[in-house]
Protein backbone atom coordinates (compact mmCIF):
# COMPACT_ATOMS: atom_id res chain seq x y z
CA UNK A 1 0.00 0.00 0.00
CA UNK A 2 1.40 3.33 -1.04
CA UNK A 3 3.08 4.77 2.09
CA UNK A 4 1.78 8.33 1.29
CA UNK A 5 -1.55 7.34 1.86
CA UNK A 6 -3.33 8.60 4.95
CA UNK A 7 -6.54 7.98 7.36
CA UNK A 8 -8.47 9.65 9.49
CA UNK A 9 -9.48 8.40 12.55
CA UNK A 10 -12.28 9.99 14.55
CA UNK A 11 -13.38 9.27 18.06
CA UNK A 12 -14.62 11.19 20.83
CA UNK A 13 -12.10 10.17 23.42
CA UNK A 14 -8.53 10.39 21.66
CA UNK A 15 -6.94 7.86 23.54
CA UNK A 16 -9.33 4.99 22.70
CA UNK A 17 -8.47 3.54 19.27
CA UNK A 18 -4.59 3.45 20.11
CA UNK A 19 -4.45 0.05 19.00
CA UNK A 20 -6.70 0.76 15.97
CA UNK A 21 -4.15 3.43 15.13
CA UNK A 22 -1.06 1.65 15.57
CA UNK A 23 -2.64 -1.50 13.45
CA UNK A 24 -3.07 1.07 10.22
CA UNK A 25 0.33 2.24 10.69
CA UNK A 26 2.07 -0.93 11.08
CA UNK A 27 3.04 -2.87 7.37
CA UNK A 28 1.07 -4.04 5.31
CA UNK A 29 -1.30 -0.90 5.65
CA UNK A 30 1.79 0.94 6.48
CA UNK A 31 -0.40 4.12 6.33
CA UNK A 32 -0.32 7.59 7.80
CA UNK A 33 -2.57 7.90 10.66
CA UNK A 34 -4.06 11.47 11.77
CA UNK A 35 -6.70 11.83 14.55
CA UNK A 36 -9.16 13.67 15.89
CA UNK A 37 -11.53 13.93 18.99
CA UNK A 38 -14.25 16.35 17.89
CA UNK A 39 -16.24 17.01 14.56
CA UNK A 40 -14.77 20.16 13.81
CA UNK A 41 -11.63 19.22 14.17
CA UNK A 42 -11.79 16.22 11.28
CA UNK A 43 -13.46 19.10 9.42
CA UNK A 44 -10.60 21.45 9.40
CA UNK A 45 -8.32 18.12 8.95
CA UNK A 46 -10.20 17.06 5.88
CA UNK A 47 -10.15 20.58 4.34
CA UNK A 48 -6.43 20.91 4.66
CA UNK A 49 -5.30 16.90 3.68
CA UNK A 50 -5.84 14.52 1.69
CA UNK A 51 -7.12 11.09 3.15
CA UNK A 52 -7.34 7.87 1.51
CA UNK A 53 -9.94 6.28 4.18
CA UNK A 54 -11.88 7.94 7.07
CA UNK A 55 -13.21 5.93 9.86
CA UNK A 56 -15.82 7.43 11.82
CA UNK A 57 -16.90 5.99 15.86
CA UNK A 58 -20.27 6.67 16.26
CA UNK A 59 -21.33 7.22 20.17
CA UNK A 60 -24.89 9.19 19.54
CA UNK A 61 -24.60 11.16 22.69
CA UNK A 62 -21.32 12.25 22.38
CA UNK A 63 -20.18 12.13 18.21
CA UNK A 64 -22.06 12.04 15.43
CA UNK A 65 -19.95 9.51 13.20
CA UNK A 66 -22.95 9.71 10.57
CA UNK A 67 -23.18 13.04 10.14
CA UNK A 68 -18.98 13.31 9.87
CA UNK A 69 -18.96 10.65 6.79
CA UNK A 70 -22.15 12.45 5.17
CA UNK A 71 -19.64 15.47 5.13
CA UNK A 72 -16.47 13.21 3.77
CA UNK A 73 -18.34 12.55 0.64
CA UNK A 74 -19.03 16.65 0.12
CA UNK A 75 -14.80 16.90 1.08
CA UNK A 76 -13.28 13.97 0.14
CA UNK A 77 -15.20 11.75 -2.29
CA UNK A 78 -12.54 9.04 -3.45
CA UNK A 79 -11.98 8.47 0.33
CA UNK A 80 -12.99 5.10 2.04
CA UNK A 81 -15.71 5.60 4.46
CA UNK A 82 -16.20 3.27 7.60
CA UNK A 83 -18.40 3.97 10.43
CA UNK A 84 -17.80 2.39 12.97
CA UNK A 85 -20.68 1.36 15.66
CA UNK A 86 -21.78 -0.85 18.47
CA UNK A 87 -22.92 -4.07 18.60
CA UNK A 88 -26.45 -3.87 17.86
CA UNK A 89 -26.72 -0.10 17.45
CA UNK A 90 -28.55 0.07 14.16
CA UNK A 91 -28.05 3.24 12.50
CA UNK A 92 -30.10 4.52 9.54
CA UNK A 93 -27.58 5.69 6.41
CA UNK A 94 -28.46 7.73 3.28
CA UNK A 95 -27.29 6.35 -0.10
CA UNK A 96 -24.07 7.71 -1.20
CA UNK A 97 -23.74 11.03 -3.36
CA UNK A 98 -23.13 10.48 -7.13
CA UNK A 99 -19.40 9.71 -7.32
CA UNK A 100 -18.88 8.65 -3.91
CA UNK A 101 -18.31 5.45 -1.90
CA UNK A 102 -20.44 3.54 -0.09
CA UNK A 103 -20.05 4.11 3.66
CA UNK A 104 -18.70 0.40 5.38
CA UNK A 105 -20.72 -0.18 8.74
CA UNK A 106 -18.62 -2.00 10.67
CA UNK A 107 -19.79 -3.56 14.37
CA UNK A 108 -17.10 -2.87 16.61
CA UNK A 109 -16.80 -5.46 19.45
CA UNK A 110 -13.49 -6.50 21.54
CA UNK A 111 -10.65 -8.14 19.75
CA UNK A 112 -12.29 -7.40 16.60
CA UNK A 113 -9.64 -3.89 15.60
CA UNK A 114 -7.83 -6.62 13.13
CA UNK A 115 -10.90 -7.16 11.13
CA UNK A 116 -11.31 -3.71 11.04
CA UNK A 117 -7.91 -3.34 9.65
CA UNK A 118 -8.11 -6.35 7.07
CA UNK A 119 -12.11 -4.78 5.80
CA UNK A 120 -9.85 -1.36 5.68
CA UNK A 121 -7.48 -3.34 3.62
CA UNK A 122 -9.36 -4.84 1.28
CA UNK A 123 -11.36 -1.28 0.67
CA UNK A 124 -7.71 0.68 0.04
CA UNK A 125 -6.71 -2.07 -2.51
CA UNK A 126 -10.01 -1.55 -4.27
CA UNK A 127 -9.50 1.78 -4.00
CA UNK A 128 -6.14 1.75 -5.08
CA UNK A 129 -7.32 -0.28 -8.66
CA UNK A 130 -9.52 2.73 -8.90
CA UNK A 131 -7.22 5.32 -8.67
CA UNK A 132 -4.64 2.95 -11.41
CA UNK A 133 -7.29 2.74 -13.69
CA UNK A 134 -8.17 6.43 -13.09
CA UNK A 135 -4.98 7.54 -13.99
CA UNK A 136 -4.62 5.22 -16.87
CA UNK A 137 -7.48 6.75 -18.42
CA UNK A 138 -6.42 10.07 -17.94
CA UNK A 139 -2.95 8.89 -19.68
CA UNK A 140 -4.53 7.25 -21.96
CA UNK A 141 -6.19 10.86 -22.75
CA UNK A 142 -3.42 13.15 -22.17
CA UNK A 143 -1.75 10.55 -25.01
CA UNK A 144 -4.87 10.31 -27.27
CA UNK A 145 -4.80 13.90 -27.54
CA UNK A 146 -1.18 14.08 -28.63
CA UNK A 147 -1.77 11.54 -31.18
CA UNK A 148 -4.28 13.74 -32.28
CA UNK A 149 -2.11 16.76 -32.77
CA UNK A 150 0.55 14.75 -34.36
CA UNK A 151 -2.03 13.47 -36.98
CA UNK A 152 -3.10 17.25 -37.67
CA UNK A 153 0.65 18.16 -38.18
CA UNK A 154 1.66 14.99 -40.40
CA UNK A 155 -1.80 15.67 -42.40
CA UNK A 156 -0.47 19.57 -42.68
CA UNK A 157 2.74 17.83 -43.99
CA UNK A 158 1.62 14.69 -45.95
CA UNK A 159 -1.30 17.52 -47.77
CA UNK A 160 2.12 20.17 -48.58
CA UNK A 161 4.43 16.92 -49.42
CA UNK A 162 1.73 15.63 -51.58
CA UNK A 163 1.44 19.21 -53.19
CA UNK A 164 4.82 19.39 -53.85
CA UNK A 165 5.47 16.13 -55.19
CA UNK A 166 2.34 17.05 -57.75
CA UNK A 167 3.73 20.20 -58.71
CA UNK A 168 7.21 18.35 -59.37
CA UNK A 169 5.39 15.49 -61.30
CA UNK A 170 3.26 17.90 -63.41
CA UNK A 171 6.76 19.52 -64.35
CA UNK A 172 8.28 16.26 -64.75
CA UNK A 173 5.50 15.55 -67.08
CA UNK A 174 5.35 19.15 -68.79
CA UNK A 175 9.57 18.55 -69.66
CA UNK A 176 8.78 14.93 -70.52
CA UNK A 177 5.79 16.03 -73.10
CA UNK A 178 8.41 18.98 -74.22
CA UNK A 179 10.90 16.30 -75.06
CA UNK A 180 8.16 14.20 -77.28
CA UNK A 181 6.89 17.55 -79.28
CA UNK A 182 11.00 17.22 -79.86
CA UNK A 183 11.05 14.23 -81.38
CA UNK A 184 7.62 14.64 -83.01
CA UNK A 185 9.23 17.56 -84.97
CA UNK A 186 12.08 15.69 -85.62
CA UNK A 187 10.27 13.00 -87.43
CA UNK A 188 8.14 15.71 -89.35
CA UNK A 189 11.24 17.72 -90.23
CA UNK A 190 12.31 14.69 -92.17
CA UNK A 191 8.58 15.14 -94.24
CA UNK A 192 7.26 18.58 -94.29
CA UNK A 193 4.16 17.38 -96.34
CA UNK A 194 3.20 15.68 -93.16
CA UNK A 195 3.42 18.41 -90.68
CA UNK A 196 0.82 18.33 -88.18
CA UNK A 197 0.75 14.52 -88.59
CA UNK A 198 2.22 13.51 -85.35
CA UNK A 199 0.16 15.97 -83.30
CA UNK A 200 -3.75 14.74 -85.35
CA UNK A 201 -2.82 10.97 -85.11
CA UNK A 202 -2.98 11.21 -81.30
CA UNK A 203 -5.38 13.39 -81.25
CA UNK A 204 -7.43 10.31 -82.95
CA UNK A 205 -6.07 7.85 -81.34
CA UNK A 206 -6.83 9.33 -77.59
CA UNK A 207 -9.94 10.36 -79.00
CA UNK A 208 -10.89 6.28 -80.20
CA UNK A 209 -9.63 4.87 -76.43
CA UNK A 210 -11.25 7.21 -74.47
CA UNK A 211 -14.67 5.91 -76.57
CA UNK A 212 -13.33 2.89 -76.14
CA UNK A 213 -13.54 2.69 -72.75
CA UNK A 214 -9.31 2.16 -72.53
CA UNK A 215 -8.32 2.10 -68.79
CA UNK A 216 -7.95 5.47 -68.02
CA UNK A 217 -4.04 4.61 -66.64
CA UNK A 218 -3.38 3.77 -70.50
CA UNK A 219 -4.69 6.78 -72.43
CA UNK A 220 -1.60 8.74 -71.88
CA UNK A 221 0.87 5.94 -72.83
CA UNK A 222 -1.78 5.79 -76.26
CA UNK A 223 -0.98 9.31 -76.47
CA UNK A 224 2.98 9.68 -76.28
CA UNK A 225 2.86 6.25 -78.81
CA UNK A 226 0.94 7.65 -81.06
CA UNK A 227 3.06 10.71 -81.41
CA UNK A 228 6.17 8.75 -82.24
CA UNK A 229 4.34 6.00 -83.62
CA UNK A 230 6.31 6.93 -86.87
CA UNK A 231 9.84 7.69 -85.23
CA UNK A 232 11.37 4.98 -87.56
CA UNK A 233 11.21 7.17 -90.51
CA UNK A 234 14.28 9.51 -89.13
CA UNK A 235 15.93 6.44 -90.74
CA UNK A 236 13.77 5.90 -94.01
CA UNK A 237 16.21 7.58 -97.42
CA UNK A 238 14.63 11.04 -97.89
CA UNK A 239 14.66 9.80 -101.45
CA UNK A 240 11.91 7.20 -100.85
CA UNK A 241 10.40 9.68 -97.79
CA UNK A 242 9.69 11.99 -99.82
CA UNK A 243 9.44 10.60 -103.17
CA UNK A 244 5.90 12.01 -105.05
CA UNK A 245 5.24 8.77 -107.34
CA UNK A 246 4.57 5.34 -106.66
CA UNK A 247 7.62 3.64 -104.96
CA UNK A 248 9.19 0.54 -106.36
CA UNK A 249 9.55 -2.92 -104.96
CA UNK A 250 12.71 -2.22 -102.78
CA UNK A 251 11.74 1.70 -102.02
CA UNK A 252 8.70 -0.52 -100.45
CA UNK A 253 10.44 -2.67 -98.51
CA UNK A 254 12.97 -0.05 -97.30
CA UNK A 255 9.61 2.45 -96.56
CA UNK A 256 8.61 -0.71 -94.67
CA UNK A 257 11.17 -1.04 -92.18
CA UNK A 258 10.37 2.18 -90.57
CA UNK A 259 8.32 0.25 -87.56
CA UNK A 260 11.40 -2.11 -86.59
CA UNK A 261 13.53 0.80 -86.93
CA UNK A 262 11.47 2.68 -84.73
CA UNK A 263 11.54 -0.21 -82.33
CA UNK A 264 15.09 -0.23 -81.66
CA UNK A 265 15.08 3.11 -81.41
CA UNK A 266 12.41 3.99 -78.48
CA UNK A 267 13.73 0.75 -76.51
CA UNK A 268 17.28 2.65 -75.65
CA UNK A 269 15.04 4.51 -73.98
CA UNK A 270 14.00 3.03 -70.61
CA UNK A 271 10.88 5.96 -70.40
CA UNK A 272 9.43 4.97 -73.76
CA UNK A 273 9.14 1.13 -72.96
CA UNK A 274 5.47 1.19 -72.71
CA UNK A 275 4.49 2.78 -76.16
CA UNK A 276 6.69 -0.26 -78.47
CA UNK A 277 3.85 -1.93 -78.81
CA UNK A 278 2.46 0.96 -81.11
CA UNK A 279 5.48 2.12 -82.41
CA UNK A 280 6.13 -1.64 -83.57
CA UNK A 281 2.84 -2.88 -84.59
CA UNK A 282 0.93 0.03 -85.71
CA UNK A 283 1.27 -1.75 -89.46
CA UNK A 284 0.05 -4.79 -88.38
CA UNK A 285 -2.92 -6.23 -89.97
CA UNK A 286 -5.99 -7.40 -88.83
CA UNK A 287 -5.97 -9.90 -91.41
CA UNK A 288 -2.05 -11.15 -90.55
CA UNK A 289 -0.77 -9.68 -93.73
CA UNK A 290 0.49 -6.58 -91.87
CA UNK A 291 4.52 -6.06 -90.96
CA UNK A 292 6.68 -6.57 -89.16
CA UNK A 293 5.37 -9.55 -87.56
CA UNK A 294 2.28 -10.54 -88.81
CA UNK A 295 0.14 -10.76 -86.13
CA UNK A 296 -3.41 -11.53 -86.63
CA UNK A 297 -6.71 -9.96 -85.06
CA UNK A 298 -6.75 -9.33 -81.14
CA UNK A 299 -2.85 -10.52 -81.54
CA UNK A 300 -2.32 -7.20 -81.74
CA UNK A 301 -1.57 -5.15 -78.87
CA UNK A 302 -4.77 -2.37 -78.58
CA UNK A 303 -2.31 0.59 -78.73
CA UNK A 304 -1.28 -0.48 -82.02
CA UNK A 305 -4.63 -1.09 -83.32
CA UNK A 306 -6.01 1.92 -82.27
CA UNK A 307 -2.91 3.87 -83.57
CA UNK A 308 -3.17 2.19 -87.07
CA UNK A 309 -6.89 3.61 -87.50
CA UNK A 310 -5.83 6.81 -86.66
CA UNK A 311 -2.53 7.02 -88.78
CA UNK A 312 -4.78 5.68 -91.46
CA UNK A 313 -7.34 8.13 -91.61
CA UNK A 314 -5.32 11.26 -91.39
CA UNK A 315 -2.90 9.99 -94.02
CA UNK A 316 -6.27 9.61 -96.17
CA UNK A 317 -7.82 12.80 -94.70
CA UNK A 318 -4.82 15.14 -95.57
CA UNK A 319 -2.97 16.06 -98.83
CA UNK A 320 0.42 14.33 -99.45
CA UNK A 321 2.99 14.71 -102.21
CA UNK A 322 2.09 11.47 -103.26
CA UNK A 323 -1.74 11.61 -102.88
CA UNK A 324 -4.41 14.33 -102.40
CA UNK A 325 -6.88 14.33 -99.43
CA UNK A 326 -10.04 12.72 -99.19
CA UNK A 327 -13.59 14.27 -97.25
CA UNK A 328 -14.59 12.69 -94.55
CA UNK A 329 -17.47 10.55 -95.37
CA UNK A 330 -14.73 8.72 -98.31
CA UNK A 331 -12.23 8.23 -95.63
CA UNK A 332 -14.88 6.61 -93.52
CA UNK A 333 -16.37 4.59 -96.20
CA UNK A 334 -12.65 3.14 -96.31
CA UNK A 335 -12.37 2.59 -93.09
CA UNK A 336 -15.82 0.44 -92.96
CA UNK A 337 -14.68 -1.19 -96.23
CA UNK A 338 -10.93 -2.72 -94.66
CA UNK A 339 -12.71 -3.48 -90.97
CA UNK A 340 -11.66 -7.22 -90.55
CA UNK A 341 -9.46 -6.99 -93.08
CA UNK A 342 -6.98 -4.24 -92.42
CA UNK A 343 -8.13 -2.47 -88.77
CA UNK A 344 -10.33 -3.93 -85.85
CA UNK A 345 -13.86 -3.72 -87.50
CA UNK A 346 -15.14 -2.99 -83.28
CA UNK A 347 -12.93 -0.10 -83.49
CA UNK A 348 -13.79 0.70 -86.98
CA UNK A 349 -17.40 1.15 -86.34
CA UNK A 350 -16.71 3.26 -83.06
CA UNK A 351 -14.73 5.41 -85.00
CA UNK A 352 -17.27 6.25 -87.69
CA UNK A 353 -20.37 6.23 -85.08
CA UNK A 354 -18.81 8.62 -83.22
CA UNK A 355 -17.76 10.72 -85.88
CA UNK A 356 -14.15 10.92 -84.77
CA UNK A 357 -12.61 12.01 -87.95
CA UNK A 358 -14.29 15.25 -87.80
CA UNK A 359 -11.80 16.62 -85.25
CA UNK A 360 -9.39 18.13 -87.14
CA UNK A 361 -11.97 18.77 -89.82
CA UNK A 362 -11.39 22.04 -90.64
CA UNK A 363 -7.21 21.57 -90.69
CA UNK A 364 -8.23 19.37 -94.11
CA UNK A 365 -6.53 20.37 -97.27
CA UNK A 366 -9.15 18.75 -99.69
CA UNK A 367 -12.71 18.04 -100.30
CA UNK A 368 -11.97 16.25 -103.56
CA UNK A 369 -14.27 13.31 -104.69
CA UNK A 370 -12.74 10.45 -103.92
CA UNK A 371 -9.76 9.29 -106.94
CA UNK A 372 -11.14 6.66 -108.89
CA UNK A 373 -8.38 4.00 -108.28
CA UNK A 374 -9.72 3.44 -104.16
CA UNK A 375 -7.19 0.83 -103.75
CA UNK A 376 -3.84 2.79 -104.54
CA UNK A 377 -5.42 5.67 -101.91
CA UNK A 378 -5.42 3.19 -99.47
CA UNK A 379 -2.68 1.70 -100.40
CA UNK A 380 -0.44 5.03 -100.27
CA UNK A 381 -1.67 5.35 -96.45
CA UNK A 382 1.35 2.56 -95.71
CA UNK A 383 3.43 5.52 -96.34
CA UNK A 384 1.97 7.37 -93.74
Amino acid sequence: MPGTWTALVAHPRARQPTELVELLARPPLGLGVSTTASFDGAIEKLGRERFAAVISFHHPSEFDGVALLDRVALLAEDALRILVVAPGDEVALAAPATGTTPIIRFPLASGTDHHLVAVLAEGLKLRRLVSEQRDLVRKLGREYDKLQRREKLLDVVVKERTRELRDSYDQLKSAHRQTLFGLAEAIEAKDPYTNGHCGRVAGYALLLGEESNMPESDLETLEVGAFLHDIGKIGVRDNVLLKPGPLDDEEWEHMRQHPQKGYEIASKLEALEPILPAVRNHHERWDGAGYPDRMIGDDIPLAARIVAIADAYDAMATDRPYKTALPFDVCEKLLRKNASVMYDPDLVDIFCRRQLGTMFESESSSTRVMDPAESAQLEAVDRS
